[in-house]
């Protein structure tokens, strides 16, 4: 069943007198997630596409949050489901989702988005809403459909340490532990020279920075704010080496401390995890700047190629495998790569040579994470365009199979490399073709040529048989063998 929460609003006295929409200017939009029922959403969606004839995109965004491996892998098979049944691929990250959703829905023109009920629920009167809610309330003037059976899915119960934190390493405890070493430490300095507590309080403040800028996600900052109130409250109010004091105003200090020391790791936290996420993306984006940049230059298929696998080499990591085809077929593999790397010694066995050309013969993507060949190390993608298929591009799984949002990436760079590749095919017809006409006109000018100066003393020969046959009687033996 099909809900569809639209919003309007009306004006009072106001008569409505819009007519429906073509079906050409529909644009609808479905939103990816690694949930097992998103991928009824997408059908529902393309049904929709389909039957309205409209444009269909697919848009997933990406936040900090850490996935399964299992919620990627369904992800994966989510985002291929999608591109499968026609839908363009959009790839974003974020931590405001209904924002990123609504920001591209103003720019693309969307009218209606397929989303599925989330299966969160508001708790009391001031808990947080719902994915749902918030996109319904920053996209007004969009139709949203919502499937709500979502709400068959129980997310499976997760032991979490605090804030959802991942453990900590050795390193990151070790540098949370030298560092409000340290803050003790001028903390007995100030406290010799007579300095103020509140310059100790804000040394104590600047230890948890220093924490969250220096380790990797929540749970150490936390403890480190924690920790700097009982080592500050131990040591360094009266009487020390214990935790009872004599000063009335020290629990107002210590509570102060502790949420200005929470605020100050978690603001920090996160605006490292923004700048990864930035990072990473201006990252991949200058990689798909300088890949077109590259390929316009690339004058051969061999230039092409060798562009296209360098780069997804410097995107991705590892080590790339490549096939071009040849006169007898495919050629034999090539192995590029930035750097020399452990993975790529099985790379070009006979094993993985049979996975690339069952892709080069049918054209799909074949190998690691799918059903043809599925235990081989990389994934092979063909490069095609339309009908044509010039080569097999292979991307290995290990030592870690890239993100979605990699995936895309790699995705319009294998793009990118069919188009310039079909370019210059087209290019190569268009000048055979050009030598082609070029060599007729040739033919044609010399055939004239030639019948030109054959024509001319036929007519004069022509001119003086007549005469003889003609006229004969009347010349006399002399022009008659001047004739002949």
């Amino acid at each position: 069943m099909l809900y569809n929460e639209t919003k309007k609003a009306v004006k009072p006295m106001q008569i409505q007198t819009e007519q429906p929409k073509n079906g050409a200017d529909e644009h609808i939009l479905v939103c990816l997630s690694s949930s097992p029922s998103n991928a009824r959403i997408i059908h529902t969606a393309a049904k929709m596409a389909k039957v309205l004839h409209a444009k269909f995109t697919a848009i997933y965004v990406q936040t900090d949050s850490v996935e399964s491996e299992k919620n990627r892998l369904r992800l994966e098979q989510n985002i291929q489901l999608a591109q499968g049944l026609g839908a363009e691929i959009i790839m974003t990250h974020g931590e405001d989702v209904p924002l990123q959703i609504s920001e591209y829905v103003r720019l693309s023109d969307v009218t209606k988005i397929v989303i599925g009920q989330s299966s969160a629920r508001r708790r009391g009167l001031f808990g947080k809403p719902t994915l749902t809610e918030k996109l319904i309330s920053v996209a007004p003037n969009v139709d949203i459909h919502i499937i709500p059976d979502a709400l068959n899915y129980v997310r499976p119960h997760r032991r979490r340490l605090l804030f959802g934190a991942e453990t900590p390493s050795l390193r990151d405890i070790g540098v949370t532990v030298l560092s409000l070493a340290v803050c003790t430490a001028i903390g007995f300095l100030f406290d010799h020279l007579d300095f103020p507590d509140t310059n100790i309080v804000t040394v104590y403040i600047l230890g948890v920075l220093m924490v969250s800028v220096l380790t990797k996600g929540y749970l150490c900052s936390m403890a480190g704010s924690l920790l700097s109130v009982v080592l500050f409250g131990f040591f360094l109010t009266e009487p020390q080496l214990s935790f009872k004091t004599y000063a009335v105003g020290y629990p107002v200090t210590f509570a102060v401390m502790l949420v200005a020391s929470v605020l100050t790791g978690t603001l920090a936290s996160k605006l490292k995890d923004h700048a990864r996420l930035s990072a990473r993306s201006a990252f991949r984006t200058q990689v798909l700047f300088d890949t077109d940049r590259l390929l316009q230059k690339a004058k051969s298929n061999d230039d092409i190629l060798s562009v296209t696998c360098m780069q997804l080499s410097r995107l991705l990591d590892r080590s790339i495998v490549a096939y071009t085809k040849s006169e007898n077929g495919m050629s034999t593999g090539r192995l590029f790569a930035e750097k020399k790397y452990t993975y790529s010694e099985n790379l070009l066995n006979d094993a993985e040579q049979k996975a690339a050309e069952w892709a080069f013969q049918n054209g799909r993507r074949t190998g690691a994470t799918t059903a043809q060949f599925g235990k081989s190390e990389c994934l092979y993608l063909a490069i095609r365009a339309g009908d044509r298929v010039y080569g097999v591009i292979g991307i290995p799984m290990r030592p870690e199979k890239p993100d979605s949002f990699e995936n895309s990436i790699v995705l319009s760079v294998v793009n990118e490399c069919a188009l310039a590749m079909d370019n210059t095919h087209n290019a190569a017809e268009k000048e055979r073709a050009a030598d082609l006409a070029k060599s007729e006109q040739l033919r044609a000018d010399l055939l004239r040529s030639i019948s030109h100066d054959l024509r001319t003393p036929l007519c004069s020969i022509s001119g003086n048989a007549d005469t003889l046959l003609h006229n004969g009687n009347c010349l006399d033996e002399t022009t008659k063998q001047q004739i002949y």
